[in-house]
């Protein structure tokens, strides 16, 4: 079975021409519908955590990791690959989804992935069987929105005004030209992991278990490097203005007056401290979302799936092999 440590990387032309560099791991033949993985702000394949994805795979279900165009190995052209909107990052998306030929996906997205993911869901939602939403939110509210979550109105069972996270956490993430280790992984633990010594621990046990994938690990991929690096500053900018548009109001094509649209599964995942996305944000998920579910990890942040890997896994894993709409039906 390919791992996160072992596998090589493949590349697609999509039919609009983008070259997206992509992972398979898990069963070399069936798995069923695969889960398609979008990582956070800056980063790339290599950052996802081995025990995570591999964790996920063991499950005998297909994983596929990808680069967005313009970042990793995906970055075959100037700057200007990477979208400034979420729904641009969508497009890329299911560009990729239909270059591989598949059918129907599971969805994951992580931070900024989260968003995307949620426009992937609202473009085109018979493509994503299931969605899971990690350490992310809606977008920002029209103006003139009345709040209606659900059944209910009004914003009671959310956090209204909405919380603001501190600008220390993005600063350190976005800092530096992403090819120092030390900066990359000073802003991974201080904006992902508590400010303790168990959440220092997590994050030095993150960062062991990602350098595990080297040149030597890697099968049938011969010459290729390993990317322990961050998206270089400009490139950055055009991720981070992508945000700044989903957190402007009044674009009502964004996903929190779509909420309800959102037809499928969806489950939402954060720590119960994200410094980066904060925490409530979960809470107007839950409420706009039909057949939503929210799971919080205690005494932890932004990083809480590195942090809580295996019971992360688990999590998903029993989500995805639900049955539609069986149990939350009975409920």
């Amino acid at each position: 079975m390919a791992t996160q440590t072992t596998a090589h990387t493949l590349y697609v032309t999509t039919p609009n021409g983008l070259t997206i560099a992509y992972r398979r791991l898990g069963p070399a033949h069936g798995g069923g519908i695969p889960l398609l993985m979008h990582i956070h702000y800056r980063a790339n394949m290599d950052f996802w955590d081995p025990l995570l994805i591999d964790s996920l795979a063991s499950q005998g279900r297909l994983i596929i990791l990808f680069d967005q165009p313009g970042t990793g190995r995906s970055s075959s052209g100037g700057e200007e690959e990477i979208p400034t909107t979420f729904q641009g990052w969508a497009d890329n998306v299911l560009a990729l989804i239909d270059a591989l030929g598949l059918e129907q996906v599971d969805l994951f997205g992580f931070s900024m992935g989260g968003c995307a993911v949620q426009m992937v869901a609202l473009s085109r939602p018979g493509v994503v069987r299931k969605l899971i939403i990690a350490g992310s939110g809606p977008s920002a509210p029209s103006s003139t929105t009345t709040h209606t979550f659900g059944e209910g109105s009004g914003t009671e069972g959310i956090v209204w005004p909405r919380d603001v996270p501190p600008q220390r956490a993005i600063a350190l993430l976005s800092a530096g030209d992403g090819t120092v280790k030390s900066e990359v992984e000073k802003g991974i633990t201080v904006s992902f992991f508590p400010d303790t010594d168990a959440g220092r621990a997590a994050a030095r046990a993150y960062f062991s278990r990602i350098y595990l994938r080297s040149p030597a690990t890697i099968t049938g991929g011969e010459g290729e490097e390993v990317l322990h690096t961050f998206l270089d500053a400009v490139r950055s900018a055009r991720q981070r203005k992508a945000y700044a548009e989903w957190s402007a109001p009044d674009n009502p094509r964004n996903s929190f007056d779509r909420l309800g649209e959102l037809g499928m599964p969806v489950l939402v995942l954060n720590g119960d401290d994200d410094l980066l996305i904060p925490t409530s944000r979960c809470w107007e998920l839950l409420r706009g979302i039909a057949d939503a579910q929210v799971i919080i990890y205690p005494r932890a942040g932004h990083g809480f799936l590195w942090q809580y890997a295996l019971r992360v896994a688990g999590d998903v894993g029993r989500f995805l092999d639900e049955a539609l709409g069986v149990e939350r039906a009975s409920l």
